[in-house]
Protein backbone atom coordinates (compact mmCIF):
# COMPACT_ATOMS: atom_id res chain seq x y z
CA UNK A 1 0.00 0.00 0.00
CA UNK A 2 1.55 3.28 -1.12
CA UNK A 3 1.14 6.59 0.81
CA UNK A 4 -1.29 7.80 -1.86
CA UNK A 5 -3.40 4.66 -1.48
CA UNK A 6 -3.33 5.04 2.30
CA UNK A 7 -4.48 8.64 2.03
CA UNK A 8 -7.34 7.64 -0.28
CA UNK A 9 -8.39 4.95 2.17
CA UNK A 10 -8.47 7.44 5.07
CA UNK A 11 -10.47 9.95 3.01
CA UNK A 12 -12.98 7.20 2.20
CA UNK A 13 -13.30 6.45 5.92
CA UNK A 14 -13.99 10.12 6.61
CA UNK A 15 -16.68 10.20 3.92
CA UNK A 16 -18.32 7.16 5.48
CA UNK A 17 -18.14 8.88 8.83
CA UNK A 18 -19.69 12.13 7.62
CA UNK A 19 -23.38 11.09 7.99
CA UNK A 20 -22.66 9.84 11.51
CA UNK A 21 -21.16 13.13 12.61
CA UNK A 22 -24.33 15.10 11.90
CA UNK A 23 -25.74 16.35 15.15
CA UNK A 24 -29.31 15.94 16.24
CA UNK A 25 -31.44 18.31 18.24
CA UNK A 26 -31.52 19.17 21.06
CA UNK A 27 -27.94 20.06 21.91
CA UNK A 28 -26.00 19.32 25.07
CA UNK A 29 -26.19 22.99 26.01
CA UNK A 30 -29.98 22.96 25.74
CA UNK A 31 -30.25 19.86 27.94
CA UNK A 32 -27.94 21.40 30.52
CA UNK A 33 -29.94 24.62 30.55
CA UNK A 34 -33.18 22.65 30.74
CA UNK A 35 -31.98 20.84 33.88
CA UNK A 36 -30.97 24.11 35.48
CA UNK A 37 -34.32 25.67 34.59
CA UNK A 38 -36.18 22.72 36.12
CA UNK A 39 -34.23 22.98 39.36
CA UNK A 40 -34.77 26.71 39.54
CA UNK A 41 -38.49 26.39 38.79
CA UNK A 42 -38.89 23.66 41.41
CA UNK A 43 -37.13 25.80 43.99
CA UNK A 44 -39.60 28.64 43.43
CA UNK A 45 -42.72 26.45 43.33
CA UNK A 46 -44.40 27.17 46.69
CA UNK A 47 -48.11 26.93 45.86
CA UNK A 48 -50.48 24.87 47.98
CA UNK A 49 -51.82 23.34 44.76
CA UNK A 50 -48.91 22.87 42.31
CA UNK A 51 -51.19 21.26 39.71
CA UNK A 52 -53.11 24.50 39.40
CA UNK A 53 -50.71 25.54 36.58
CA UNK A 54 -49.18 23.62 33.66
CA UNK A 55 -45.66 24.30 34.98
CA UNK A 56 -46.49 22.85 38.39
CA UNK A 57 -47.86 19.65 36.85
CA UNK A 58 -44.83 19.30 34.56
CA UNK A 59 -42.46 19.58 37.52
CA UNK A 60 -44.40 16.92 39.42
CA UNK A 61 -44.33 14.62 36.37
CA UNK A 62 -40.62 15.21 35.96
CA UNK A 63 -39.88 14.45 39.61
CA UNK A 64 -41.95 11.23 39.59
CA UNK A 65 -40.38 10.10 36.30
CA UNK A 66 -36.88 10.72 37.65
CA UNK A 67 -37.66 8.49 40.64
CA UNK A 68 -39.37 5.98 38.32
CA UNK A 69 -42.42 6.22 40.54
CA UNK A 70 -44.93 5.30 37.85
CA UNK A 71 -47.85 5.05 40.27
CA UNK A 72 -47.25 8.61 41.45
CA UNK A 73 -46.83 9.76 37.86
CA UNK A 74 -50.21 8.20 36.99
CA UNK A 75 -51.85 10.49 39.54
CA UNK A 76 -50.96 13.43 37.29
CA UNK A 77 -52.65 11.92 34.21
CA UNK A 78 -56.27 11.91 33.04
CA UNK A 79 -57.50 8.35 32.44
CA UNK A 80 -61.12 9.24 31.76
CA UNK A 81 -62.90 8.11 28.62
CA UNK A 82 -60.14 5.72 27.55
CA UNK A 83 -60.81 2.45 25.76
CA UNK A 84 -60.56 -0.87 27.57
CA UNK A 85 -57.63 -1.91 25.35
CA UNK A 86 -55.57 1.05 26.51
CA UNK A 87 -56.50 0.68 30.18
CA UNK A 88 -55.76 -3.05 30.00
CA UNK A 89 -52.02 -2.26 29.84
CA UNK A 90 -52.17 -0.70 33.28
CA UNK A 91 -51.69 2.89 34.35
CA UNK A 92 -48.16 2.39 35.64
CA UNK A 93 -47.06 0.58 32.47
CA UNK A 94 -48.48 3.37 30.32
CA UNK A 95 -46.62 6.01 32.32
CA UNK A 96 -43.41 4.04 32.08
CA UNK A 97 -43.69 3.70 28.30
CA UNK A 98 -44.47 7.41 27.87
CA UNK A 99 -41.50 8.38 30.04
CA UNK A 100 -39.09 6.04 28.22
CA UNK A 101 -40.23 7.19 24.78
CA UNK A 102 -40.04 10.87 25.79
CA UNK A 103 -36.59 10.63 27.35
CA UNK A 104 -35.19 9.09 24.16
CA UNK A 105 -36.13 11.85 21.75
CA UNK A 106 -37.27 15.00 23.49
CA UNK A 107 -36.55 17.48 26.24
CA UNK A 108 -38.90 20.05 27.64
CA UNK A 109 -38.22 23.76 27.46
CA UNK A 110 -39.63 24.80 30.84
CA UNK A 111 -39.41 28.45 29.90
CA UNK A 112 -42.17 27.82 27.34
CA UNK A 113 -44.52 26.14 29.85
CA UNK A 114 -47.12 28.50 31.29
CA UNK A 115 -47.16 29.20 35.01
CA UNK A 116 -50.61 30.71 34.79
CA UNK A 117 -53.71 28.86 35.99
CA UNK A 118 -55.43 29.47 32.65
CA UNK A 119 -52.48 28.10 30.70
CA UNK A 120 -51.18 29.46 27.40
CA UNK A 121 -54.02 31.20 25.59
CA UNK A 122 -52.01 32.13 22.46
CA UNK A 123 -51.01 28.69 21.15
CA UNK A 124 -54.05 28.13 18.92
CA UNK A 125 -55.29 25.21 21.06
CA UNK A 126 -58.50 25.00 23.04
CA UNK A 127 -58.39 27.06 26.25
CA UNK A 128 -58.31 23.93 28.41
CA UNK A 129 -55.32 22.38 26.61
CA UNK A 130 -51.56 23.17 26.42
CA UNK A 131 -48.89 21.49 24.27
CA UNK A 132 -45.65 20.15 25.72
CA UNK A 133 -44.18 19.06 22.39
CA UNK A 134 -44.34 16.12 20.03
CA UNK A 135 -42.51 12.94 19.05
CA UNK A 136 -42.10 12.58 15.29
CA UNK A 137 -41.41 9.38 13.39
CA UNK A 138 -41.55 9.72 9.60
CA UNK A 139 -44.99 10.95 8.72
CA UNK A 140 -46.39 10.04 12.15
CA UNK A 141 -46.48 12.64 14.91
CA UNK A 142 -47.46 12.05 18.53
CA UNK A 143 -48.43 15.24 20.37
CA UNK A 144 -48.06 15.48 24.14
CA UNK A 145 -50.76 17.62 25.79
CA UNK A 146 -51.71 18.86 29.22
CA UNK A 147 -55.39 19.31 29.85
CA UNK A 148 -57.30 21.21 32.53
CA UNK A 149 -59.74 18.83 34.22
CA UNK A 150 -62.11 19.13 37.20
CA UNK A 151 -61.45 17.31 40.48
CA UNK A 152 -63.97 15.63 42.73
CA UNK A 153 -64.15 18.70 44.97
CA UNK A 154 -64.82 21.02 42.02
CA UNK A 155 -61.35 22.50 41.58
CA UNK A 156 -59.54 22.76 38.22
CA UNK A 157 -56.10 21.10 37.85
CA UNK A 158 -53.79 20.36 34.95
CA UNK A 159 -53.04 16.73 34.02
CA UNK A 160 -51.65 14.74 31.14
CA UNK A 161 -54.37 14.70 28.50
CA UNK A 162 -56.32 11.47 27.99
CA UNK A 163 -55.78 12.04 24.23
CA UNK A 164 -52.04 11.72 24.85
CA UNK A 165 -52.46 8.57 26.94
CA UNK A 166 -54.66 7.01 24.26
CA UNK A 167 -51.81 7.11 21.74
CA UNK A 168 -49.15 5.65 24.06
CA UNK A 169 -49.50 2.07 22.70
CA UNK A 170 -48.98 3.28 19.11
CA UNK A 171 -46.15 5.54 20.28
CA UNK A 172 -44.43 2.61 21.98
CA UNK A 173 -44.52 0.57 18.77
CA UNK A 174 -42.46 3.29 17.09
CA UNK A 175 -40.14 4.39 19.90
CA UNK A 176 -40.17 1.52 22.38
CA UNK A 177 -37.87 -1.43 23.01
CA UNK A 178 -38.44 -4.99 21.78
CA UNK A 179 -40.05 -7.35 24.34
CA UNK A 180 -36.80 -9.31 24.61
CA UNK A 181 -34.95 -6.24 25.85
CA UNK A 182 -37.66 -5.43 28.35
CA UNK A 183 -37.39 -8.99 29.65
CA UNK A 184 -33.58 -8.61 29.85
CA UNK A 185 -34.03 -5.36 31.78
CA UNK A 186 -36.21 -7.15 34.37
CA UNK A 187 -33.74 -10.04 34.58
CA UNK A 188 -30.68 -7.83 35.21
CA UNK A 189 -30.10 -6.09 38.55
CA UNK A 190 -31.85 -2.74 38.68
CA UNK A 191 -29.38 0.13 38.17
CA UNK A 192 -28.73 3.12 35.94
CA UNK A 193 -25.50 4.70 34.77
CA UNK A 194 -25.47 8.15 33.15
CA UNK A 195 -29.25 7.87 32.64
CA UNK A 196 -28.78 4.56 30.76
CA UNK A 197 -30.83 1.48 31.66
CA UNK A 198 -29.12 -1.65 32.94
CA UNK A 199 -29.34 -3.55 29.66
CA UNK A 200 -28.01 -0.52 27.75
CA UNK A 201 -24.95 -0.38 29.99
CA UNK A 202 -24.30 -4.10 29.40
CA UNK A 203 -24.81 -3.68 25.64
CA UNK A 204 -22.42 -0.72 25.56
CA UNK A 205 -19.74 -2.78 27.31
CA UNK A 206 -20.24 -5.58 24.78
CA UNK A 207 -19.99 -3.05 21.95
CA UNK A 208 -16.65 -1.86 23.30
CA UNK A 209 -15.30 -5.42 23.54
CA UNK A 210 -16.55 -6.45 20.09
CA UNK A 211 -15.34 -3.19 18.54
CA UNK A 212 -11.85 -3.55 19.99
CA UNK A 213 -11.51 -7.18 18.93
CA UNK A 214 -12.99 -6.49 15.48
CA UNK A 215 -10.71 -3.55 14.78
CA UNK A 216 -7.80 -5.68 15.98
CA UNK A 217 -8.67 -8.23 13.33
CA UNK A 218 -8.88 -5.52 10.66
CA UNK A 219 -5.51 -4.18 11.81
CA UNK A 220 -3.95 -7.64 11.51
CA UNK A 221 -5.28 -8.06 7.96
CA UNK A 222 -4.04 -4.64 6.85
CA UNK A 223 -0.61 -5.23 8.38
CA UNK A 224 -0.36 -8.47 6.44
CA UNK A 225 -1.22 -6.60 3.24
CA UNK A 226 1.31 -3.79 3.67
CA UNK A 227 4.07 -6.16 4.81
CA UNK A 228 4.51 -7.03 1.13
CA UNK A 229 5.31 -3.42 0.26
CA UNK A 230 9.01 -2.60 0.68
CA UNK A 231 8.36 1.14 0.32
CA UNK A 232 6.91 2.99 3.33
CA UNK A 233 5.98 -0.33 4.95
CA UNK A 234 7.14 0.73 8.40
CA UNK A 235 5.45 4.14 8.08
CA UNK A 236 2.12 2.60 7.05
CA UNK A 237 2.46 0.09 9.87
CA UNK A 238 2.58 2.89 12.47
CA UNK A 239 -0.47 4.51 10.87
CA UNK A 240 -2.50 1.30 10.96
CA UNK A 241 -1.48 0.02 14.39
CA UNK A 242 -2.85 2.92 16.41
CA UNK A 243 -4.48 5.88 14.61
CA UNK A 244 -6.41 3.90 12.01
CA UNK A 245 -7.49 1.23 14.49
CA UNK A 246 -8.73 3.82 16.97
CA UNK A 247 -10.53 5.65 14.19
CA UNK A 248 -12.40 2.50 13.14
CA UNK A 249 -13.06 1.59 16.79
CA UNK A 250 -14.72 4.90 17.66
CA UNK A 251 -16.67 4.92 14.39
CA UNK A 252 -18.08 1.50 15.29
CA UNK A 253 -18.94 2.57 18.84
CA UNK A 254 -20.55 5.75 17.52
CA UNK A 255 -22.70 3.66 15.17
CA UNK A 256 -23.55 1.15 17.88
CA UNK A 257 -24.77 3.59 20.51
CA UNK A 258 -27.43 4.89 18.12
CA UNK A 259 -28.84 1.37 17.89
CA UNK A 260 -29.35 1.14 21.68
CA UNK A 261 -32.14 3.70 22.02
CA UNK A 262 -30.28 5.58 24.74
CA UNK A 263 -32.07 8.25 26.75
CA UNK A 264 -31.55 11.69 25.28
CA UNK A 265 -29.46 12.91 28.21
CA UNK A 266 -27.01 10.07 27.60
CA UNK A 267 -27.23 10.10 23.82
CA UNK A 268 -26.68 13.84 23.50
CA UNK A 269 -22.97 13.28 24.09
CA UNK A 270 -22.87 11.14 20.97
CA UNK A 271 -25.34 13.35 19.09
CA UNK A 272 -22.85 16.20 19.33
CA UNK A 273 -20.39 14.01 17.48
CA UNK A 274 -18.16 13.40 20.50
CA UNK A 275 -17.06 9.94 19.37
CA UNK A 276 -17.02 10.99 15.73
CA UNK A 277 -14.77 13.95 16.43
CA UNK A 278 -12.60 11.72 18.61
CA UNK A 279 -12.33 9.19 15.78
CA UNK A 280 -11.54 11.91 13.24
CA UNK A 281 -9.01 13.44 15.62
CA UNK A 282 -7.10 10.16 15.94
CA UNK A 283 -7.13 9.76 12.16
CA UNK A 284 -5.92 13.30 11.44
CA UNK A 285 -3.17 13.10 14.07
CA UNK A 286 -2.14 9.78 12.57
CA UNK A 287 -2.03 11.30 9.08
CA UNK A 288 0.12 14.16 10.43
CA UNK A 289 2.57 11.63 11.86
CA UNK A 290 2.40 9.67 8.61
CA UNK A 291 3.19 12.82 6.60
CA UNK A 292 6.06 13.61 8.97
CA UNK A 293 7.59 10.15 8.49
CA UNK A 294 7.20 10.30 4.71
CA UNK A 295 8.74 13.79 4.59
CA UNK A 296 11.72 12.77 6.71
CA UNK A 297 12.36 9.61 4.70
CA UNK A 298 12.26 11.51 1.41
CA UNK A 299 14.43 14.32 2.77
CA UNK A 300 17.03 11.84 4.00
CA UNK A 301 16.94 10.10 0.61
CA UNK A 302 17.75 13.42 -1.07
CA UNK A 303 20.25 14.51 1.56
CA UNK A 304 22.05 11.87 3.58
CA UNK A 305 23.12 14.50 6.13
CA UNK A 306 19.54 15.71 6.72
CA UNK A 307 18.66 15.97 10.40
CA UNK A 308 14.94 16.10 11.27
CA UNK A 309 15.45 17.96 14.55
CA UNK A 310 13.08 20.82 13.73
CA UNK A 311 10.31 18.68 12.24
CA UNK A 312 9.23 17.27 15.62
CA UNK A 313 8.32 20.61 17.27
CA UNK A 314 6.73 21.77 14.01
CA UNK A 315 4.53 18.66 13.94
CA UNK A 316 3.69 19.24 17.61
CA UNK A 317 2.36 22.70 16.76
CA UNK A 318 0.21 21.24 13.98
CA UNK A 319 -1.19 18.65 16.39
CA UNK A 320 -2.06 21.31 18.97
CA UNK A 321 -3.85 23.36 16.31
CA UNK A 322 -5.79 20.29 15.15
CA UNK A 323 -6.85 19.44 18.72
CA UNK A 324 -7.96 23.04 19.44
CA UNK A 325 -9.98 23.16 16.20
CA UNK A 326 -11.61 19.81 17.02
CA UNK A 327 -12.61 21.05 20.49
CA UNK A 328 -14.02 24.30 19.08
CA UNK A 329 -16.01 22.45 16.42
CA UNK A 330 -17.38 20.06 19.04
CA UNK A 331 -18.41 22.93 21.31
CA UNK A 332 -20.20 24.56 18.40
CA UNK A 333 -21.99 21.29 17.63
CA UNK A 334 -22.91 21.04 21.32
CA UNK A 335 -24.78 24.35 21.04
CA UNK A 336 -22.31 26.83 22.49
CA UNK A 337 -21.84 30.23 20.87
CA UNK A 338 -18.48 30.16 19.12
CA UNK A 339 -18.40 33.96 18.81
CA UNK A 340 -18.30 34.20 22.60
CA UNK A 341 -15.73 31.43 22.92
CA UNK A 342 -13.49 32.89 20.20
CA UNK A 343 -13.78 36.37 21.68
CA UNK A 344 -12.55 35.05 25.00
CA UNK A 345 -9.78 33.09 23.30
CA UNK A 346 -8.85 36.17 21.25
CA UNK A 347 -8.47 38.36 24.33
CA UNK A 348 -6.54 35.64 26.12
CA UNK A 349 -4.34 35.01 23.07
CA UNK A 350 -3.58 38.71 22.77
CA UNK A 351 -2.48 38.85 26.40
CA UNK A 352 -0.34 35.75 25.94
CA UNK A 353 1.15 37.13 22.71
CA UNK A 354 2.13 40.39 24.39
CA UNK A 355 3.62 38.55 27.34
CA UNK A 356 5.50 36.12 25.10
CA UNK A 357 6.56 38.51 22.34
CA UNK A 358 10.19 37.44 22.40
CA UNK A 359 9.25 33.78 22.47
CA UNK A 360 7.03 34.25 19.41
CA UNK A 361 9.86 36.04 17.62
CA UNK A 362 12.04 33.01 18.24
CA UNK A 363 9.30 30.66 16.98
CA UNK A 364 8.91 32.65 13.76
CA UNK A 365 12.69 32.68 13.47
CA UNK A 366 12.59 28.89 13.71
CA UNK A 367 10.07 28.78 10.86
CA UNK A 368 12.43 30.95 8.79
CA UNK A 369 15.31 28.58 9.47
CA UNK A 370 13.16 25.61 8.55
CA UNK A 371 11.83 27.08 5.28
CA UNK A 372 14.92 28.93 4.03
CA UNK A 373 17.37 26.38 5.52
CA UNK A 374 20.45 28.64 5.65
CA UNK A 375 21.85 26.11 8.11
CA UNK A 376 21.02 22.59 9.21
CA UNK A 377 22.29 20.31 11.98
CA UNK A 378 25.87 19.31 11.29
CA UNK A 379 26.82 22.53 9.45
CA UNK A 380 29.98 24.39 10.46
CA UNK A 381 29.18 28.10 10.57
CA UNK A 382 30.14 31.47 11.97
CA UNK A 383 27.47 33.61 13.60
CA UNK A 384 28.77 36.90 14.96
CA UNK A 385 31.78 35.97 17.03
CA UNK A 386 30.58 32.38 17.52
CA UNK A 387 32.25 29.69 15.41
CA UNK A 388 30.99 26.15 15.70
CA UNK A 389 28.89 23.20 14.49
CA UNK A 390 25.08 23.33 14.51
CA UNK A 391 23.79 20.57 16.76
CA UNK A 392 20.05 21.28 17.01
CA UNK A 393 17.50 23.79 15.71
CA UNK A 394 14.70 24.15 18.25
CA UNK A 395 11.63 26.34 18.46
CA UNK A 396 13.28 28.87 20.75
CA UNK A 397 17.00 28.65 20.00
CA UNK A 398 19.68 26.97 17.91
CA UNK A 399 22.48 25.09 19.65
CA UNK A 400 26.07 25.48 18.39
CA UNK A 401 29.05 23.51 19.64
CA UNK A 402 32.14 25.69 19.55
CA UNK A 403 35.64 24.50 18.69
CA UNK A 404 36.47 24.27 22.39
CA UNK A 405 33.49 21.83 22.70
CA UNK A 406 31.31 24.22 24.70
CA UNK A 407 27.64 24.68 23.76
CA UNK A 408 26.11 28.04 22.84
CA UNK A 409 22.33 28.61 22.51
CA UNK A 410 21.57 31.38 20.02
CA UNK A 411 17.95 32.76 19.96
CA UNK A 412 16.38 32.08 16.56
CA UNK A 413 15.22 35.68 16.20
CA UNK A 414 18.87 36.82 15.95
CA UNK A 415 19.55 34.74 12.84
CA UNK A 416 17.46 37.11 10.73
CA UNK A 417 19.16 40.18 12.17
CA UNK A 418 22.85 39.28 11.98
CA UNK A 419 25.28 37.96 9.37
CA UNK A 420 25.46 34.18 9.18
CA UNK A 421 28.39 32.50 7.42
CA UNK A 422 27.95 28.82 6.63
CA UNK A 423 31.28 27.17 5.87
CA UNK A 424 29.60 23.82 5.19
CA UNK A 425 28.01 25.28 2.05
CA UNK A 426 31.38 26.01 0.44
CA UNK A 427 31.51 24.26 -2.93
CA UNK A 428 35.24 24.90 -3.56
CA UNK A 429 38.07 25.68 -1.14
CA UNK A 430 40.26 28.70 -1.76
CA UNK A 431 44.01 28.15 -1.62
CA UNK A 432 45.79 31.43 -0.94
CA UNK A 433 49.41 31.66 0.07
CA UNK A 434 51.76 34.64 0.33
CA UNK A 435 55.55 34.20 -0.16
CA UNK A 436 57.98 36.93 0.93
CA UNK A 437 61.29 36.49 -0.92
CA UNK A 438 64.50 38.34 -0.36
CA UNK A 439 65.00 41.78 -1.98
CA UNK A 440 68.43 40.55 -3.17
CA UNK A 441 66.87 38.22 -5.78
CA UNK A 442 67.48 39.30 -9.39
CA UNK A 443 64.56 39.92 -11.71
CA UNK A 444 65.22 36.92 -14.10
CA UNK A 445 65.26 34.43 -11.27
CA UNK A 446 62.15 36.05 -9.75
CA UNK A 447 60.34 35.83 -13.10
CA UNK A 448 61.43 32.20 -13.50
CA UNK A 449 60.12 31.37 -9.98
CA UNK A 450 56.73 32.84 -10.86
CA UNK A 451 56.53 30.74 -14.04
CA UNK A 452 57.56 27.52 -12.25
CA UNK A 453 55.07 28.15 -9.41
CA UNK A 454 52.27 28.65 -11.95
CA UNK A 455 53.29 25.34 -13.52
CA UNK A 456 52.88 23.68 -10.10
CA UNK A 457 49.26 24.92 -9.93
CA UNK A 458 48.55 23.85 -13.52
CA UNK A 459 49.96 20.39 -12.97
CA UNK A 460 47.98 19.55 -9.83
CA UNK A 461 44.82 17.53 -10.68
CA UNK A 462 42.72 19.05 -7.87
CA UNK A 463 43.43 22.68 -8.75
CA UNK A 464 40.67 24.25 -10.83
CA UNK A 465 41.48 26.40 -13.82
CA UNK A 466 39.27 29.14 -12.44
CA UNK A 467 41.39 32.03 -11.12
CA UNK A 468 44.55 30.00 -10.58
CA UNK A 469 47.59 32.25 -10.62
CA UNK A 470 50.86 33.24 -8.99
CA UNK A 471 51.61 36.94 -9.28
CA UNK A 472 54.33 39.32 -8.25
CA UNK A 473 51.93 41.40 -6.20
CA UNK A 474 54.00 44.17 -4.64
CA UNK A 475 57.37 45.25 -3.25
CA UNK A 476 57.28 45.59 0.50
CA UNK A 477 59.88 46.57 3.03
CA UNK A 478 60.06 42.93 4.05
CA UNK A 479 60.77 41.69 0.49
CA UNK A 480 59.16 40.85 -2.82
CA UNK A 481 55.57 39.60 -2.34
CA UNK A 482 54.50 36.62 -4.45
CA UNK A 483 50.78 35.80 -4.11
CA UNK A 484 49.45 32.32 -5.05
CA UNK A 485 45.68 31.87 -5.53
CA UNK A 486 43.72 28.82 -6.66
CA UNK A 487 40.42 27.00 -6.05
CA UNK A 488 40.62 23.37 -4.97
CA UNK A 489 37.90 20.98 -6.16
CA UNK A 490 36.67 19.91 -2.73
CA UNK A 491 34.24 21.22 -0.13
CA UNK A 492 35.65 19.11 2.67
CA UNK A 493 38.05 21.13 4.81
CA UNK A 494 39.80 17.98 6.04
CA UNK A 495 40.43 16.95 2.45
CA UNK A 496 41.59 20.46 1.53
CA UNK A 497 44.35 20.63 4.18
CA UNK A 498 46.66 17.93 2.74
CA UNK A 499 46.26 19.39 -0.77
CA UNK A 500 47.22 22.85 0.50
CA UNK A 501 50.16 21.30 2.34
CA UNK A 502 51.31 19.52 -0.82
CA UNK A 503 51.13 22.78 -2.84
CA UNK A 504 53.09 24.64 -0.17
CA UNK A 505 55.88 22.08 -0.25
CA UNK A 506 56.06 22.15 -4.07
CA UNK A 507 56.20 25.96 -4.04
CA UNK A 508 59.04 25.90 -1.52
CA UNK A 509 60.83 23.27 -3.61
CA UNK A 510 60.71 25.63 -6.61
CA UNK A 511 62.24 28.42 -4.56
CA UNK A 512 64.96 26.08 -3.26
CA UNK A 513 65.83 24.82 -6.74
CA UNK A 514 66.23 28.40 -7.95
CA UNK A 515 68.15 29.28 -4.79
CA UNK A 516 65.75 32.04 -3.91
CA UNK A 517 65.82 32.71 -0.17
CA UNK A 518 62.76 33.78 1.75
CA UNK A 519 62.80 37.11 3.52
CA UNK A 520 64.06 37.00 7.09
CA UNK A 521 60.97 38.89 8.38
CA UNK A 522 57.92 36.83 7.60
CA UNK A 523 54.78 38.41 9.13
CA UNK A 524 52.06 36.44 7.42
CA UNK A 525 51.56 32.97 6.07
CA UNK A 526 47.98 31.78 5.78
CA UNK A 527 45.91 29.45 3.65
CA UNK A 528 42.07 29.60 3.27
Amino acid sequence: MTPRQGLRFCILCLLLLAPVVQAQEPTAKEIFESSLAAEEAAAHMEREEPMATPLGTVLLLREAGTRQDWAKMAEYADFRYLSEDVLAEGKEALMRKLSLAWEQYQILDLTSVSDDETGNQDDGLPRYRDSLGSLDYGSDSFDIYLQRVPTEDGRQVWKLSNATIAQIPAMWEQFGYPPQLEQLERWLPEFRLFHMHNWQVVALVLLVVVGWLGTGLIKWILLKVISRSPVYGETMQRLIERPLRRFLFFVFINWGVFQLGLPLKARVIFDTGFLSYLAGLFLVLGLVEFGRAVYISRAMARDGDYAPGFVTPFVTIIKVVVIVLAVLLWLERAGYNMATVLTGLGIGSLAVALAAQKTLENVFGAFTLFIARPIKPGDFCCFGDVLGVVEEIGLRSTTLRKLDRTLVNVPNSLFSAQVLENYSQIDQRLYRQTFYVSLAVERPRLQQAIERMNEVLEAHPRVLELSRRVRFETIAREGFVLQANAYISTADFNEFLPIAEELNLQMLEVLEQLQIPLAHWYPENSSG
